[in-house]
């Protein structure tokens, strides 16, 4: 491709040429489909930009190529209100239900002629629902779905994706696109979309993180989720992210008459869209276009498990409105899961960051889905006692969603005749990264179940009593076994194979609020081998000149984190024991185990008895911080918190100003469900300053529940 000559002597125009020249490439890559340059030529374009600009910083604009990655990682996500609700859409699996939502259309659009219906048939994108909000055709904020009402602030994150235009293009430059009463850009302009991870990105960072040992990435939504988590935005550029928008927020003004006349206008502005989108004249033509799709998704390079079906015209969607969770104008057609059989040739098992060992499958390859499959997730050991599943067995896996495949049976018939019989899955019983103490988690409905007979139990035995008669003890349930085993977990806090990850969560702002130490510092100094143990944190003040040495660290950087380490010596007790990431402590159990205890050494003492008997503080909590402070890594940890001169007393609580007058003073509050005006942790906390104690949980203690919508079990319980 002929590139303009250098317009030597005028930078300016300069700039602004390869500002353009980039912006439409990235279109034509994005939204076209249609890259007129090489990787090679653009970067070259790029680099060039990045040259200019270094020279003329006064001439760099917030929309510019080059500002797509750069800045420092931000200190924690910010909690923002959409502008208008962010919905999930219903689903089905079967074609008569959907005939039967088509029937619910009709009935809602009440004297619409059948053959008047027009839908739009999308693919159903396995990705992270965003949103992303234009204000004057330049990208201002980009929000997760959240709880649908307040989503997290990844704008840093999501300008580092490509295909997300940082500048909305005015759409002369797509000829021939006809968008009926549509004058520009609207002023306002919120399009939700799904940003997702393309397969063959999938499989590069999974053959990485395998090559390195670590715990690989189940499927691309997952990894893309905890990517678009990350506080540091170049760790996300380093990860090829893309996006289809697929729907409208806040529009101002708004001229759409059709959906797919809003989804036409996008493409045009640069947005990129699914090229499969499909207007489809009434139902039959949906279930065409679901069948077409389900014969070409598995050549798709990016994971789809359905197909979203709208209804096209805009007032009528409004006519049909919303239950209290989904649209009723839209629904998702789901594919069913495909299958393959194939032999288990052996068990590894894998350490992930909270220390959870998960059990990985070596299978006999198998061409599933459309790939060459040989490794399964098993979930927990739990899940292989019930299937029965054993080394050497003929198993039945599926995709579903998932793009590393489950085992879903396993055909005992073949072990019939079999000279070596399949060997039984032995569960670890140390950790096999570090050898550390394991703990076993256990289906939570069976220990309710248990639970709910020693009550029932107990009530009868009072009532025996009382009565002078024999107890009817109900049938007791079976003692919880391997079969009932949830989970695995390695409980060494400094476990190589989860301790990076431990000590972003103990400085993170929720836990101990050390500003400056985010992840990208702590890998830096746990990659120079500063960062081995919580205490080594306290202890980098003894490292300033090998502070300094790391990427990107001034001498102020490195004097304002010493400063904000020393600072986190004070925040207490509650705070250390909400970043230690002990099994089942949160902020409420670990604000209830501080208010309980008072201090470190008495908590450690405790017994399982006295923990259970600390409001908001199960069995199974009890059994768990029980297990660390008397484990020699608990107790190791601890002591090194101590000889840093860490706090480890709560302080003692400040009166309440208005605590006479506030009806919320010495009570017991319960908050479940979405509530329109607060987010959970703000209420929380405001309600502890008005002298209340919030707990998790409904029980006869309970004083005030505050109910939001879907408020579900806690507020039935409560009733």
């Amino acid at each position: 491709m002929a590139i303009s000559p250098r317009l030597s002597g005028d930078v300016a125009k300069r700039l602004a040429f390869l500002r353009d020249e980039l912006n439409k490439h990235n279109r034509l890559y994005y939204v076209e489909a249609k890259p007129t340059i090489s990787d090679f030529e653009f970067d070259k374009l790029l680099k060039e930009l990045q040259e200019l600009e270094a020279k003329h910083p006064d001439l760099v604009t917030p929309d510019s190529p080059s500002q797509r990655v750069g800045g420092e990682p931000i200190a924690g996500f910010k909690t923002l209100p959409h502008a208008r609700p962010m919905f999930s859409i219903d689903n089905t699996y079967d074609e008569a239900d959907l005939r039967s939502w088509h029937a619910r259309v009709l009935k809602g659009l009440d004297g619409v002629d059948e053959s008047d219906i027009v839908y739009v048939g999308e693919p159903k994108v396995d990705g992270v629902a965003c949103s992303l909000r234009y204000e004057d055709g330049h990208l201002v904020q980009a929000l997760t779905r959240g709880d649908g009402e307040r989503g997290d602030d990844i704008t840093h994150n999501v300008r580092t994706i490509g295909a997300i235009p940082l500048k909305l293009a005015s759409g002369t430059e797509s000829p021939g696109i006809a968008i009926p009463g549509l004058s520009g850009i609207p002023r306002v302009l919120e399009v939700r979309g799904e940003v997702y991870m393309p397969q063959h990105e999938f499989e590069r960072i999974n053959a990485a993180r395998e090559k390195a040992g670590e715990e690989l990435f189940v499927n691309p939504r997952n990894s893309t989720a905890g990517i678009l988590k990350k506080l540091d935005p170049k760790y996300v550029a380093r990860h090829k992210l893309a996006f289809f928008a697929h729907g409208r927020g806040e529009i101002e003004p708004d001229d759409f008459e059709r959906y797919h006349d809003f989804i036409t206008a996008i493409r045009a502005f640069g947005l990129p869209t699914n090229p499969l989108t499909r207007v489809c004249k009434g139902i039959d033509e949906v279930l065409k276009f679901i069948h077409d799709l389900d014969k070409e998704r598995r050549k798709l390079p990016y994971g789809t498990d359905g197909a979203v079906i709208k209804v096209d015209r805009l007032d009528w969607q409004e006519t049909l409105g919303f239950t209290s969770k989904f649209p009723r104008w839209c629904i998702a057609y789901k594919y069913a899961a495909e299958q393959a059989e194939t032999t288990l040739l052996e068990v590894e098992w894998m350490v992930g960051r909270t220390g959870k060992l998960t059990p990985r499958a070596t299978m006999k390859p198998v061409f599933l889905a459309g790939t060459n499959v040989s490794h399964a997730t098993l979930h927990n050991f739990g899940e292989i006692t019930k299937k029965d599943i054993r080394i050497g067995d003929v198993v039945v896996i599926e995709k579903a969603g998932e793009i590393i495949p489950q085992v879903v049976e396993v055909k005992a018939e073949h072990r019939k005749g079999k000279v070596a019989p399949p060997v039984p899955i032995q569960p670890p019983s140390r950790c096999p990264v570090c050898g550390g103490e394991v703990e076993s988690e256990y289906d939570q409905s069976r220990v309710n179940d248990i639970e709910a007979w020693e009550k029932r139990c107990e009530a009868e035995k009072k009532k025996a009593e009382k009565e002078k008669r024999k107890p009817e003890l109900p049938p007791k349930p079976d003692a919880l076994g391997l079969r009932d085993e949830s989970a695995r977990y390695c409980i060494n806090p400094e476990c190589p194979a989860q301790l990076r990850e431990r000590l972003i969560w103990f400085a993170s702002r929720d836990q101990m609020d050390i500003e400056g130490l985010g992840e990208s510092t702590v890998n830096q100094l746990a990659a120079a081998e500063l960062l081995k143990s919580f205490g080594d944190i306290f202890r980098l003040k003894n490292h300033r000149e090998e502070i300094l040495k790391i990427d990107r660290m001034g001498e102020k950087k490195a004097d304002n984190l010493l400063a904000a380490i020393e600072d986190a010596k004070k925040r207490g007790l509650q705070r250390v024991l909400a970043g230690l990431g002990i099994r089942h402590i949160g902020t409420g159990g670990s604000r209830a185990l501080a208010g309980h205890f008072g201090e470190i050494d008495k908590l450690a003492a405790a017994s399982i008895e006295d923990l259970v008997s600390v409001a908001d503080v199960g069995q199974i909590t009890a059994e768990s911080v029980h297990q660390f402070f008397q484990s020699d890594a608990g107790k190791h940890v601890i002591q090194e918190l101590k000889d840093a001169g860490v706090e480890l007393t709560a302080p003692k609580r400040a009166e309440v100003a208005a605590s006479a007058d506030s009806p919320f003073a010495g009570k017991t509050i319960v908050i479940t469900g979405t509530l329109a005006s607060w987010g959970r942790k703000e209420l929380t906390e405001k309600l502890i300053e008005l002298g209340a104690k919030v707990s998790g949980s409904v029980s006869k203690k309970t004083d005030f529940v505050i109910a939001g919508e879907e408020a579900g079990g806690k507020l039935d319980k409560a009733n």
